[in-house]
């Protein structure tokens, strides 16, 4: 049988049950006041943060631009180390490495790169820093190295630049069938319009092969 009560009642057990409850309530509403203050704030910090990282490193790029490659490097390694957590650290140790290289620093770029790696906040931008590591060790003859590094990456994302890569490497080591082979399947992973079908064509013209009308791969 249900029980029925009157407004009085109803009222009396609301009253008794805010006072037993009532501060358990008053606690959860504060922390949800709290919660989505903190929520604000944190969002505020996050996007002062990334506007600072990016004055930083267009400070970075105006000193590579200038060109003042010391003032460029301690730069570089102060978005890298302030910035860790946003997108401009791992555009800086990419860039970075390259101011080295150009240096003449292939150690100091190949540290840089694994920075790149370990700062990368997606897959791609992990793959993108392998592939340049790939590229650096090509650029410094050490092909056995290279070779074992192009093996370990799987190029979910910049499939065409990693089998240049591995190209590159197969003509270093005088194997220009297979170069030649790899090469034609970059050209078939391009986008006709891309800026670099010419220097693959002329890489595919030194190893032996013929530059045929290709399709693109959808």
């Amino acid at each position: 049988m249900s029980e029925q009560y009157d407004e009085h009642e109803q009222s009396e057990r609301v009253r008794q049950w805010l006072a037993k409850n009532g501060s358990n309530l008053l606690t959860a509403f504060l922390l949800v006041i709290a919660g989505v203050g903190g929520w604000q704030w944190w969002q505020g910090k996050q996007a002062n943060q990334s506007q600072e990282a990016g004055a930083q490193y267009q400070k970075f790029t105006q000193a590579i631009d200038k060109p003042d490659l010391a003032k460029a490097v301690i730069l570089g390694d102060a978005v890298i180390k302030n910035y860790a957590d946003s997108d401009f650290a791992f555009l800086a140790a990419l860039r970075l490495s390259k101011v080295h290289m150009d240096q003449g620093k292939p150690d100091l770029a190949m540290a840089a790169l694994l920075k790149a790696e370990t700062v990368a906040r997606s897959p791609q931008n992990v793959e993108l820093a392998k592939i340049r590591k790939v590229q650096l060790l090509l650029a410094q003859s050490k092909f056995a190295e290279a070779q074992k590094a192009a093996d370990a990456i799987k190029a979910d994302f910049y499939p065409a630049s990693l089998m240049e890569a591995k190209a590159d490497i197969a003509m270093a080591n005088g194997k220009r069938d297979e170069a030649s082979a790899l090469y034609r399947d970059v050209l078939l992973a391009l986008d006709p319009d891309s800026s670099s079908r010419a220097m693959i064509e002329m890489k595919l013209s030194d190893a032996g092969g013929t530059v045929e009308t290709t399709q693109e791969i959808r």
